[in-house]
């Protein structure tokens, strides 16, 4: 990317810390208004001001996204009807599956296209 190790080096925690940043700005962002004030009240030191009834959307919130997180890395199969199946690791059917996926076809990446291989 650049020609100093260093200058590299610091582009490249940019770009992840922007990414980071980027995520944590959309969900705050998503939030509804009395969320919001809630969370500023967190990071303030201002805790005690901080009613139940505003850190249950939070909590919810907060847990969405980490069930949306975990089943994304869950291992599973999708059948032709869009049904999922899931996978219990270290079975006989895992083995198959991961068989079958090692010699499926791999689809043509984006760089292969433009160089038209």
């Amino acid at each position: 990317m650049f020609q100093n190790v260093i200058v590299g080096w610091f582009a490249r925690r940019a770009l992840e810390l922007g990414g980071i940043f980027g995520v944590l700005w959309t969900i705050y962002s998503n939030l509804s208004p009395a969320s919001q004030d809630a969370i500023e009240r967190l990071f303030t030191g201002r805790w005690q001001e901080v009613t139940l009834g505003a850190l249950v959307p939070i909590g919810i919130a907060l847990w969405g996204y980490i069930w949306s997180f975990l089943s994304t890395k869950r291992p599973q199969v999708v059948t032709a009807d869009a049904k999922q199946i899931p996978i219990k690791p270290d079975t006989r059917a895992a083995s198959e599956i991961e068989a079958k996926a090692a010699v499926a076809p791999k689809p043509r990446t984006l760089w292969d296209r433009l160089r038209g291989k």
